[in-house]
């Protein structure tokens, strides 16, 4: 408060001086601001583990994703080293040591009940000081529109960052999801699913060479949506696309044949 009180009537003559809309962290830091986006991103993942975070002196692999940002931490719910709660901390070292853990948190826990929103702080912070990373966009969307029941923020939000990036289709994907899962809209959401797959072609073309598995996900979607208004024909032509990316070829290719014959027999009937 002291700092910004400080710096407020500064501020105001920039202000009156430019025409943009940027706030004082943007004024004072200007494009080094970036450089702190994703510490911003850091510190809501670590919100959403209660506190319970390597830092940087502290085993966490590098390049290790962030959890927080996509949904593995449903995906290690039940499994044996979920139920372990084990530590990057390991054992403790002397009486001192396990004496000193009674004071932070070392028990891996993941927020819920809707305590979920004291990450969003953080990702709001992290997307205004970086515009263009993607990340925070993707990690509130998530949490709006599954724990936190809030499709209509979430949309907002990605709308913002489209904006920001309109070539970015990630966060196409995720708003084609809250008009799937959330608005029940089928026709709406595969619009938006194939633009986003466009754009990933686009930027595949351009050497860009964009994450497959994101193109996977997006026809993974478009198939849902298949399925749900019943287009037999179209569903098979996009599963058969989806085989080219989809990491599991196994089970999609015995779909593929389930739904061969049943458009055999559909046809036979007719």
């Amino acid at each position: 408060m002291t700092m910004a009180t400080a710096l407020e009537p500064q501020f105001q003559k920039w202000h009156s001086r430019t025409s943009s809309s940027a706030g004082v962290l943007a004024a004072l830091m200007g494009d080094s601001r970036r450089l702190f986006a994703h510490q911003f991103f850091v510190m809501a993942d670590s919100y959403f583990h209660s506190g319970f975070y390597p830092s940087i002196f502290d085993s966490k692999k590098p390049g290790e994703e962030l959890d927080l940002k996509e949904e593995s931490h449903q995906k290690q719910e039940g499994t044996k080293q979920h139920e372990e709660e084990t530590s990057f901390l390991g054992a403790p070292k002397d009486l001192f040591d396990r004496f000193g853990r009674n004071f932070y948190p070392t028990t891996h826990t993941h927020l819920h009940g809707g305590n979920e929103r004291e990450m969003l702080p953080w990702l709001k912070l992290s997307a205004e000081l970086d515009p263009h990373e993607i990340d925070p966009y993707l990690a509130a969307s998530y949490w709006l529109r599954t724990s936190l029941n809030n499709p209509g923020e979430a949309e907002r939000f990605l709308r913002e960052g489209l904006d920001a990036n309109p070539d970015s289709f990630e966060i196409l994907l995720e708003l084609g999801r809250i008009n799937f899962y959330n608005r029940k809209n089928s026709r709406v959401a595969r619009n938006i699913f194939e633009l986003a797959l466009k754009k990933w072609h686009h930027r595949e073309a351009a050497g860009g060479k964009p994450d497959p598995i994101v193109c996977a996900e997006i026809l993974g979607e478009i198939v849902r949506t298949d399925r749900e208004q019943g287009n037999l024909k179209q569903q098979l032509a996009d599963m058969e696309e989806l085989l080219k990316v989809a990491p599991g070829k196994g089970s999609l290719q015995s779909q593929i044949d389930e739904l061969k014959a049943k458009l055999a027999e559909s046809q036979t009937n007719h």
